[in-house]
C-alpha cells in the first residue's frame, strides 16, 4: 500500500449548507489540481465523521489538516480523539497520519484580514480617526485557548494603529458581542467574523448578537454605523494555506494534470463496487441506481445531467439542505452520465460521502463497529456518557432517525445491506434532544 491522501477536517453543521459546503469547495478545487492521490473532508456535525475518515483511505501517508481558526476545543481534543491521534504524527495499523495546524493559525490569514477592513475601509470612504475594527471569533469556556488566534489578530492590527480602536469579542464567550458598543467609542464599527463559512453562525446568530442584518451595509444601531464583513474563509486563498500547511508535513502535494472531474476521491470499497458493478447490469446502492454508463436516483426519471461532483453535491445536499446525506429523501430528476464505468464510485462517493468503505468492509468481514459505549466513553463533551441513556430513549431515536435513513445500524445489531458502523452526530443530538424532553 502506498500513496498519500489529505483530509480536510470541519465542523459542519446540522443549519446550514455554507458551513461544509464551503469545505466541499475547497476539496472540489483540490481535486481538480490534482495535489493528492486521495482527498477528501470530515466533520463533527455532518457525515462523513472525523471518527470513519481513514477508514475511507487506501494511502499509507494522510495529511488532516483542520479548518478551525484558532488552536482550541476541536484541534486539540475532539478531532485527535475522534479519529485516534496521538501528537502531530501517527501510526495507525498501515497508515502514518500527520495532524497539521488549523489554517487560523497560519500568517496568511494575516493578509486576509488586512484585506477585508481596508477593502471596507476604502468602500465606505469610512474616516480613521472614527472608525473601530471588532474581530469576532467563536471562543468556547472549554478553551481558553480557543479565543488567543482572534485576539492575536486584534492584537496585531491594533499595532498598525489605523483604526481609533480594535477589540476582539466572541460567540460563546467573553467578551461579548454586544460589548464591542460599550467598549468603543468610534461613530463607525467594521465587524470582521473571524470564522471560515458564512454558515448560520456567521448569517444568523453574529448578526443578531450585533442588532444587524447581514444584508445591510451600513445599519444602524444606538447611534453607531456597523459594517458587516464577509468571513474570513470565504477567500481565494484558503486553499494555498490548506496546501502550505499539508506540506510543511514533508509529504509531496504537488499539482499536477487530472485525467477526470471524478479523480482525487477517496479509494476504500472503489475495487469491491467495481466488481459488483461487473457482476450485474444494474447496482442498487441506498436510494441510487448504477450503471456502466450512468447513475441516478430510484424514482427512474432522466432528469438533469450532473456532470461534475459540485453540481451533483448541491443538487443532493442544498435544495433543501440535507445534513444528513444518507437521509431516505434524495432528491429526484437527475442522472449522472459516465465515460468512464470507474466514476460510478466518486459519482456514489459524493452523493453518500463514506459510505462505501464500511459497505465494502463489510463484505470483506472487516466492518469495524462502534458501540454506544465505545462513544460515551471517549466523549468529553455533549456526548458524554451517552451509552448511559435509557432504552426507551435510544429506541425512540432510533425510530425518528434510523427509520428514515437508508443505513442500518449495525452499532445497535441491526444487519442489512449498507450498514451504519457508528451513531452519527445527528443521532447523538436527537438522542440528547429526546432526553431532554423526556425530563
Amino acid at each position: 500500500m502506498s500513496g498519500v491522501a489529505l483530509v480536510l477536517a470541519g465542523h459542519g453543521s446540522h443549519i446550514s449548507a455554507n458551513t461544509a459546503g464551503l469545505v466541499w469547495g475547497y476539496v472540489d478545487r483540490l481535486r481538480e489540481q490534482g495535489v493528492a492521490d486521495e482527498i477528501t473532508a470530515c466533520f463533527w456535525k455532518e457525515p462523513p465523521a472525523f471518527s470513519s475518515a481513514l477508514d475511507m483511505l487506501e494511502s499509507s501517508q494522510v495529511a488532516v489538516v483542520p479548518l478551525f481558526t484558532a488552536t482550541g476545543y476541536f484541534t486539540r481534543q475532539v478531532i485527535p480523539s475522534e479519529m485516534g491521534l496521538q501528537g502531530r504524527v501517527t501510526q495507525r495499523e498501515n497508515k502514518v497520519v500527520h495532524l497539521t495546524e488549523p489554517i487560523g493559525e497560519h500568517p496568511q490569514l494575516d493578509h486576509i484580514v488586512d484585506t477585508r477592513l481596508h477593502d471596507m475601509l476604502a468602500r465606505h470612504e469610512l474616516p480613521l480617526g472614527d472608525t473601530a475594527a471588532a474581530l469576532i471569533g467563536h471562543g468556547t469556556p472549554r478553551s481558553p485557548q480557543s479565543r488567543a488566534a482572534t485576539r492575536r489578530q486584534a492584537k496585531r492590527v491594533r499595532e498598525q494603529n489605523i483604526f481609533r480602536e480594535v477589540i476582539d469579542a466572541y460567540l460563546d464567550d467573553q467578551p461579548d458581542i454586544p460589548s464591542i458598543y460599550d467598549r468603543t467609542r468610534a461613530r463607525h464599527i467594521i465587524a470582521l467574523p473571524y470564522f471560515l463559512a458564512d454558515g448560520s453562525h456567521v448569517s444568523l446568530d453574529l448578526p443578531r448578537a450585533l442588532g444587524i442584518s447581514p444584508a445591510a451595509a451600513p445599519e444602524t444601531v444606538a447611534d453607531r454605523l456597523v459594517y458587516y464583513c464577509p468571513p474570513v474563509g470565504d477567500d481565494e486563498s484558503i486553499c494555498d494555506v490548506i496546501l502550505a500547511l499539508a506540506r510543511a508535513t514533508g509529504l509531496p502535494f504537488e499539482k499536477r494534470d487530472v485525467a477526470s472531474a471524478w479523480g482525487g476521491f477517496p479509494k476504500a470499497g472503489r475495487r469491491e463496487l467495481l466488481a459488483a458493478l461487473e457482476s450485474t447490469d444494474l447496482l442498487r446502492f441506498g436510494q441510487v441506481l448504477v450503471s456502466r454508463n450512468r447513475v441516478w436516483p430510484e424514482d427512474g426519471a432522466d432528469g438533469i445531467a450532473l456532470d461534475r461532483p459540485a453540481t451533483l453535491r448541491r443538487h443532493v445536499r442544498e435544495a433543501p439542505f440535507r445534513p444528513l446525506p444518507t437521509s431516505n429523501d434524495l432528491p429526484a430528476g437527475w442522472h449522472v452520465p459516465l465515460d468512464n464505468p470507474h466514476d460510478a464510485h466518486a459519482a456514489l462517493e459524493t452523493v453518500y460521502p463514506g459510505m462505501i468503505a464500511s459497505w465494502a468492509a463489510q463484505r470483506r468481514n472487516k466492518l469495524q463497529i462502534e458501540s454506544l459505549s465505545d462513544i460515551g466513553k471517549r466523549q468529553g463533551g455533549m456526548f458524554k456518557d451517552i451509552h448511559l441513556l435509557p432504552a426507551s430513549i435510544i429506541n425512540r431515536t432510533l425510530n425518528e432517525v434510523c427509520r428514515a435513513c437508508v443505513h442500518q445500524p449495525a452499532w445497535h445489531g441491526v444487519s442489512g445491506e449498507l450498514p451504519c458502523r457508528a451513531a452519527c452526530n445527528w443521532w447523538l443530538t436527537a438522542a440528547r434532544k429526546n432526553e431532554r424532553s423526556s425530563a
